[in-house]
């Protein structure tokens, strides 16, 4: 079974491979990754995060199942406007901080298909986008949140590093 990969693991530190060929392995890996982002109960979930340092993000804003979509080397091409929520991660157990991200934008993406697309998109979507995309490289929220946050959480960082190194 897929494991998810938790800070500070190095991998999550690394820019992603791009994807040359969508084959059944990539088929295969995109299940996974959604079956995994369900069963943590997460809206999104990138290739590092379960140990796989390859350009693949699942997402899935309402959290509903059959909503997800799959892109591969995802870019995104414009951003605009800005607005501060709380965010957490799987990688970051119950760590959770404000942070200021993009409300519209354009990506650029792969599907499983083979088909490439640009799209726009906004809101909560566009913020989940963001922050799987960042996972691609090698960027965690925590690196974005308030900086009196940053020092709030601090004790919880440490301890996952202490646990890490213990491992």
């Amino acid at each position: 079974m897929m494991e998810l990969v938790l800070y500070p693991d190095p991998l999550l530190y690394e820019v992603a491979q791009p994807i040359n060929k969508i084959d059944d392995q990539i088929h295969e890996l995109a299940a996974q990754m959604i079956e995994k982002m369900h069963e943590s109960s997460g809206v999104g979930l990138a290739g590092p995060q379960v140990g796989v340092s390859k350009q693949i993000i699942v997402v899935n804003p309402t959290a509903e199942w059959g909503d997800e979509e799959v892109y591969i080397n995802p870019k995104i091409l414009k951003k605009k406007g800005g607005d501060s929520e709380t965010e957490g991660c799987l990688s970051l157990p119950e760590i959770t901080g404000t942070v200021t991200r993009s409300t519209w934008i354009k990506v650029s993406a792969t599907l499983l298909s083979g088909e490439e697309v640009t799209f726009e998109t906004e809101d909560f979507h566009a913020r989940v986008l963001q922050h799987e995309i960042d996972h691609l490289l090698g960027i965690l929220f925590i690196s974005k949140i308030e900086p009196a946050e940053k020092i709030a959480i601090r004790g919880l960082l440490k301890n996952m590093e202490r646990q890490y190194k213990e491992k």
